[in-house]
């Protein structure tokens, strides 16, 4: 009498494949997080540091090229011009929405989106916080080389208006909104 043998492993790897064939073709399909961020704005739910935002849909967003102070780093003490740097932010952005738009980046190693974060007037916060004086422009990370040489331009401006990090101690105003030019520089120029 001949025993059944049970099927090969190879018969069982032809049958697992073919389920997964199945259910790819009958799954529904999902748009990434990023891209239904970007197709319109997104409200803000609050201000979590000068350069992190906390969306509404529970997203935390990291704005590419900027490095503020820092706030809220449990192994750190508040920096220098960290408080300004996140009232200038929620000053900016308040609850209103904002339009995300994403770079080759999606995501940091702590899973937060990057982005670059336009204001509903147009304005990119990104830029405004480094023409602030309140980041430098961190351009050592990869994303796109016209926006690099963009917020370099911003922070060759904080710096020519001695402004934020570039403020002697005697001018350590706090940037206000008001106080800063609303044009963006005219020209960009080239670093030494």
């Amino acid at each position: 009498m001949r025993l059944r043998r049970w099927p090969t492993a190879s018969w069982l790897l032809i049958a697992i494949t073919a389920g997964l064939i199945v259910l790819r073709f009958f799954a529904p399909s999902t748009k990434p997080v990023e891209s239904v961020f970007e197709e319109s704005s997104v409200e803000v739910s609050r201000v979590i540091d000068g350069d992190t935002l906390l969306l509404a849909s529970g997203h935390r967003v990291r704005l590419i090229g900027v490095d503020t102070p820092e706030t809220k780093h449990p192994d750190r003490p508040v920096e220098r011009l960290g408080k300004q740097a996140y009232r200038f932010t929620q000053g900016l952005v308040g609850d209103g929405p904002v339009r995300l738009e994403f770079d080759r980046e999606r995501r940091d190693p702590y899973r937060r989106l990057l982005a670059y974060v336009y204001l509903s007037d147009g304005r990119l916060l990104n830029e405004e916080l480094i023409r602030a004086g309140l980041s430098e422009a961190e351009t050592r990370f990869p994303f796109r080389s016209d926006m690099k040489r963009r917020f370099e331009s911003a922070e060759d401006f904080a710096r020519a208006a001695n402004v934020g990090l570039w403020a002697g101690d005697s001018q350590m105003l706090e940037p206000s909104i008001s106080k800063l030019p609303a044009a963006h520089p005219p020209t960009v120029t080239e670093r030494n």
